[in-house]
């Protein structure tokens, strides 16, 4: 069985927070989530059936939209994105 989005971004976020720089996570949507580092933000968003939308924004810059399989193989890779990314912040 494939993996969901909620077990995705559940796994996503631990490794987000071990890799870098969070000063707020928001979970508060069924199908989105976001995180925060100084003017900096990244949001995870369910793109059905099993597809996710990686959105990073900052100030000044435009914004980077990159869509991706919900794999546990790419936890890794989507994690260091978003945690590189906040980090610069």
């Amino acid at each position: 069985m494939p993996m969901q989005f909620d077990e995705f971004v559940r796994e996503l976020n631990g490794a987000v927070r071990t890799l870098g720089p969070v000063e707020s996570y928001d979970d508060g949507s069924a199908t989105s989530v976001s995180w925060k580092a100084g003017v900096r933000s990244a949001a995870v968003t369910l793109v059905p059936p099993l597809n996710v939308s990686v959105a990073l924004e900052s100030p000044g810059n435009p914004d980077v939209t990159t869509w991706y399989p919900v794999d546990p193989a790419l936890v890794p890779v989507v994690s260091s994105r978003i945690a590189a990314f906040l980090s610069e912040s």
